[in-house]
């Protein structure tokens, strides 16, 4: 088996902890280059994960990218087009560009197109979970015209990696969208348990929440219920959403969520979801968005 040579440009928590799980499964050759490698007060923690991690540091970009096979880009979302271009100059055929940044699909296709003119691969990486919680095992979805060679080599080596197809931004959509749910449901519960506090009944509150959630059926189940059943009642949950809204405000209490809620039931409302399924919640979610299409196109008409 042929051993990958791998790099990463920028070498900050995400990268470190990648590339310690890669070498303790025996992947040998792992150098990296962060721009504050020599640059106080960030080079003596990259030097320390360095150590810890059994990475080379290198003192360039150029030196960093021919030393490997895949290079990881692990930088903040509004470097990864500037690094992009950068790296372009030094790529060469055969090598793979994996960009883990947690940047937009549109930045991800921007992206792929500098680094396919330098005759490399490109690999759309999104991170689906904490990588110091997973390490290398970290849940990781996979696009471009890469992602199958990427899935091949490293599942190899404990990696949890998802193809997602050829077509790059793919996967950053993905995790894009799913931080709507998973952002948003955590400021929903923040704002809710802020609330009942007030009243000393969060312990109450969470209970409820809990039965909802595990109702005997599946999480899919569940999720599924609740959008049928949400875009038929949305009218009246709009005017429940102003009594809640009114008692937040009488509490003194933020109602940023309540009233973000109330306003997409109003979307909802105003759409005629209810009028389309003639008051009847449909079978499937899928049914939603078939319906979404076309009131959407009779609305605005794109």
């Amino acid at each position: 088996m042929n051993i990958p040579k791998v790099g990463f440009i920028g070498f900050g928590e995400a990268a470190y902890n990648l590339a310690k799980g890669l070498a303790g499964e025996g992947i040998a050759s792992i150098t990296a280059y962060d721009k504050f490698w020599n640059v106080e007060p960030q080079a003596t923690i990259i030097q320390r994960r360095a150590r810890e991690a059994g990475v080379v540091l290198a003192e360039s970009l150029s030196e960093m990218i021919r030393e490997a096979d895949y290079i990881f880009s692990a930088v903040s979302a509004n470097l990864a087009l500037p690094l992009a271009r950068e790296a372009q100059g030094y790529l060469k055929e055969g090598q793979y560009y994996v960009d883990i940044n947690a940047a937009s699909p549109m930045t991800k296709e921007e992206v792929s197109e500098v680094i396919l003119n330098s005759g490399a691969y490109f690999v759309d990486g999104a991170v689906m979970g904490p990588v110091p919680v997973y390490g290398h095992k970290v849940p990781i979805s996979a696009c471009g015209n890469g992602a199958r060679a990427f899935i091949e080599t490293f599942a190899k080596y404990g990696m949890d990696i998802s193809y997602m197809g050829e077509k790059p931004g793919s996967s950053s959509a993905s995790k894009m969208f799913r931080s709507i749910f998973m952002k948003g449901f955590v400021t929903l519960l923040l704002e809710s348990i802020v609330a009942s506090h007030k009243y000393g009944v969060e312990d109450d509150v969470l209970a409820s929440i809990q039965k909802t959630l595990e109702d005997g059926s599946s999480i899919l189940e569940v999720i599924n219920n609740l959008l049928t059943r949400g875009v038929i009642h949305s009218a009246r949950r709009e005017h429940e959403m102003e009594e809640v809204i009114a008692t937040l405000k009488s509490l003194n209490v933020d109602y940023t969520m309540s009233n973000a809620t109330k306003e997409k039931l109003r979307w909802c409302t105003s759409l005629g979801f209810k009028e389309y399924f003639k008051g009847i919640p449909p079978q499937d979610y899928h049914e939603i968005l078939l319906a979404y299409d076309k009131l959407n196109e009779e609305n605005t008409g794109v």
